[in-house]
């Protein structure tokens, strides 16, 4: 009796033992998930790069059910993007169900506006894409070539007009590197968004814009705008020159697509993110939205991802340094 008493005294310790061990071991934890609904936010407009990437996100998370709550896509314009940055650093701080979309206006609006919610002031989720740059006039100039836009900027000094986001952003960088190292002048106008910026040259109020496909592909093809060239070898323009094809050697920064969340959000739900995002890239719908919109695939998190913002903000800071010297 006193044997059989120990015996199952022992199984019963064992098991407990085998349980604690269960919950001990990270990879068995209890999972963290977020609650009924989490929110998207941008400081882009409808439509604009950012704001097509955070509707994709939010399509495949719930046709595949990789994220069972409600996602909500809120485009907080306004300040310069002050405004979507501050509700989520500040306001939304430690709040695990807000994310905000990640481009370098992240880094760039803060180190132009020298405000106190910078880059930093986030955690860093996930860069999932890279969009290209094309360079896109309006279909009524008549500009065939990139020869054509230079000599008539040669022409006019400052009377080529470009479009585009916030200025600091790649575009506006990459043009005003096209301009120097062609010996010319552009006057750059700078819009709430993208998205703006394409409208504006549709009404001919701007002569080009360097966009991305995924906003600009869908009135080459009603033929009210016409690419010149192009940051990559394009599948979508068949024989359109790149600029290095050309000869142009200027510089041009990476126009990346991700997700930040606020500070102090528990590590588990960083991770449960992380996971999100590496499931989302398997999704047919992904993956059809990848290659219509012509995206670079390049996926960083973790530490890779902490010393790529490190580095892109130091990069940022000597860019609009120089810029700001030559004025």
């Amino acid at each position: 009796m006193q044997h059989r008493l120990l015996v199952v005294l022992s199984r019963r310790c064992l098991m407990i033992l085998a349980a604690s061990l269960f919950v001990a071991i990270p990879g068995h934890a209890a999972e963290w998930s977020p609650g009924d609904r989490v929110v998207l936010a941008t400081h882009a407009g409808p439509g604009s790069g950012i704001d097509m990437f955070l509707r994709q996100v939010a399509n495949a998370w719930e046709k595949n059910k990789i994220v069972t709550s409600r996602i909500s896509i809120e485009n907080m314009t306004g300040a310069g993007g002050d405004r979507a940055r501050r509700h989520v650093a500040v306001q939304s701080r430690g709040n695990p169900n807000v994310l905000i979309g990640f481009t370098p206006q992240m880094i760039v609006g803060p180190l132009n506006a020298k405000s106190d919610v910078t880059v930093k002031s986030f955690t860093p989720v996930a860069i999932a894409v890279v969009e290209p740059m094309v360079l896109y006039v309006h279909a009524g100039l008549p500009w065939k070539n990139m020869k054509d836009m230079i000599s008539a900027a040669r022409q006019k000094p400052r009377a080529v007009l470009q479009g585009g986001g916030g200025f600091g952003a790649p575009p506006s960088i990459a043009g005003r590197d096209l301009a120097r190292e062609m010996g010319v002048e552009f006057s750059y106008t700078p819009f709430r968004s993208s998205a703006e910026a394409v409208v504006a040259l549709l009404g001919g109020h701007v002569h080009f814009v360097l966009e991305q496909p995924s906003e600009t592909d869908q009135h080459v093809k009603s033929g009210r705008l016409r690419p010149l060239a192009s940051l990559y070898p394009s599948d979508l323009y068949p024989g359109l020159p790149t600029f290095a094809s050309l000869g142009y050697k200027f510089r041009t920064l990476k126009q990346f697509r991700g997700l930040m969340a606020p500070p102090g959000i528990p590590p588990e739900a960083v991770a449960y993110y992380v996971s999100a995002m590496e499931r989302t890239r398997q999704t047919p719908e992904w993956k059809n939205y990848v290659k219509q919109n012509e995206l670079v695939e390049e996926w960083i998190v973790g530490a890779e991802l902490a010393a790529f913002i490190d580095s892109e903000e130091k990069l940022y800071a000597k860019v609009l340094a120089e810029i700001a010297s030559r004025k």
